[in-house]
């Protein structure tokens, strides 16, 4: 049995075929079009949250690794009279690798409040660090990547005998 189809505005359209037993079309309405569709959405929708997942990570491994590195660097300088630059660098470098960041080039400086060396004074170490975004310095070059650059402080006062 063919049965023309009549949308709702009263139109008419092709014929469609129907089963006489239950009035009902014979062609299923969904034809597995759900299982491609939930698969391609999945993939648009996750591959953004795991970049973005990824991304953030970094951020915080540099952020603490930075923080880290700010909070030694400062007692290094606070506790010994002629603080070695070397050592704090090395310390520095310790704690980015700590934080699986062996890539990243921190610079540390200091400045001192009051005399620096002497009992009592204020040693505050800066370290800076650009981390770039994952995957970037692959497409662009190393140079060129866009990358954030987080920054610590951090101060300490020099001990009694460093002076």
């Amino acid at each position: 049995m063919t049965d023309a189809h009549i949308s709702p505005s009263g139109e008419t359209g092709g014929e469609t075929d129907v089963d006489e037993h239950t009035g009902l079309s014979a062609e299923p309405a969904d034809a597995g079009n759900a299982v491609i569709e939930f698969i391609f959405a999945s993939i648009i929708l996750l591959i953004p949250v795991i970049y973005l997942m990824l991304t953030l990570s970094q951020l915080q491994a540099a952020s603490y690794a930075t923080t880290s590195a700010a909070i030694s660097a400062s007692r290094i300088a606070a506790r010994d009279a002629n603080p070695s630059e070397a050592r704090a660098r090395a310390v520095a470098k310790m704690h980015f690798a700590d934080f699986g960041l062996e890539d990243s080039a921190p610079t540390i400086t200091y400045s001192c409040a009051g005399p620096c060396g002497h009992a009592g004074s204020l040693v505050t170490a800066r370290v800076e660090t650009r981390v770039s975004l994952p995957g970037l310095p692959l497409l662009f070059g190393s140079e060129h990547a866009p990358h954030i650059t987080l920054r610590a402080n951090h101060t300490d006062v020099v001990a009694s005998g460093a002076g």
